[in-house]
């Protein structure tokens, strides 16, 4: 019978809540990829996801007496990832290096059609970042994230060194972290909100 089955699954689950490692393997090999890019797709950073993720199963197993087989395992296992993702989250408001490390792969990850579908109201927080740099910097911003344009490219278009360029995105980056730092809460709260999301496909 497969793994995927919902009578070996229950089967698997009563065997892992007597310590059971086969059984314990056997419903990591099945969900251990999807708790992964789902907490990848939460916090963006791939040690903080790993790191998580390796958090998740050791809890799993700690706690595998816990485990009611008449209730499916992937909702016990998302029980014990969201809560672990929440505690990172009261982490992040201690310790400023984190938010820092989040706040730098916001802007470096930004895309506003993904952030504005995914995330409506943390892609208004982006937009209006960057509607508040200066004009000519805007527009370099725009062209290189947004358009995904080169930096030779760009250069050439607006008559300017790629030294230019380079120190235009420099600063924006500069600015752009600087005024979403001002929203750390707000953060707080989106990512919140897209953890439930995510959790929930």
């Amino acid at each position: 019978m497969p793994v995927g089955s919902s009578n070996n699954e229950k089967a698997l689950s009563d065997a892992l809540r007597e310590g059971d490692v086969n059984a314990f393997n056997l419903l990591y090999l099945k969900y251990d990829r999807k708790i992964y890019y789902n907490l990848k797709k939460l916090v963006h950073l791939e040690d903080v996801a790993l790191e998580l993720h390796q958090d998740v199963f050791l809890k799993v197993w700690l706690n595998r007496d816990k485990i009611n087989s008449d209730f499916p395992f992937e909702s016990f296992l998302v029980t014990i990832a969201k809560n672990i993702a929440i505690d990172f989250y009261r982490r992040v408001l201690r310790e400023k290096k984190l938010m820092d490390r989040l706040i730098n792969m916001t802007t470096e990850i930004y895309d506003p059609v993904t952030d504005f579908m995914e995330n409506k109201a943390l892609g208004e927080i982006i937009e209006e970042s960057i509607n508040k740099l200066p004009p000519k910097r805007q527009i370099v911003f725009r062209l290189i994230k947004l358009e995904n344009k080169s930096y030779e490219f760009v250069a050439n278009e607006l008559g300017v060194s790629v030294g230019t360029i380079k120190d235009h995105m420099a600063k924006a980056s500069a600015f752009l972290k600087a005024e979403i730092s001002k929203y750390d809460s707000e953060l707080l709260v989106l990512s919140f909100i897209s953890l439930i999301r995510i959790f929930q496909k």
